[in-house]
C-alpha cells in the first residue's frame, strides 16, 4: 500500500517537473554546466598524465638506461671473456672471499 501510494507521489511530482518550462530549463542547465566541468577535468588530468609521460622519456632516463646497457655489456664480457685478470688472481679473489678458508 504505501509503496503505490509513493509511486504514485513520485509520478505526480514528475510530472509538475516537467510542466514547468522554468524547472525544466534550470535542470538542463545545471545538467549542462556539470558535464562541461567534467570536461575540463578530464582535459586536465589527460595533459598531466601526458608530462608525466612526457618526463619519464626524458634525457634522464636515456642516460640511466645507458648506464645500464653498458653495465649489462661489461659484466657480460667479464663473464664470456675474462681478460681482465688471470686464473691465479681469480682463485686469490675466490679464496679470499671464502668465509670458511683459514688465513
Amino acid at each position: 500500500m504505501r509503496d503505490e501510494s509513493d509511486t504514485t507521489a513520485l509520478n505526480e511530482r514528475i510530472a509538475e517537473f516537467r510542466s514547468d518550462p522554468e524547472k525544466l530549463r534550470q535542470a538542463t542547465e545545471f545538467v549542462d554546466e556539470l558535464i562541461q566541468q567534467a570536461k575540463k577535468e578530464a582535459e586536465l588530468k589527460q595533459k598531466e598524465k601526458n608530462k608525466f609521460e612526457s618526463q619519464d622519456s626524458g634525457t634522464g632516463n636515456l642516460k640511466r638506461r645507458f648506464g645500464r646497457a653498458r653495465g649489462f655489456v661489461i659484466r657480460m664480457f667479464d663473464a664470456l671473456c675474462n681478460c681482465t685478470q688471470t686464473a691465479a688472481a681469480a682463485a686469490r679473489t675466490t679464496a679470499r672471499n671464502n668465509p670458511f678458508a683459514k688465513r
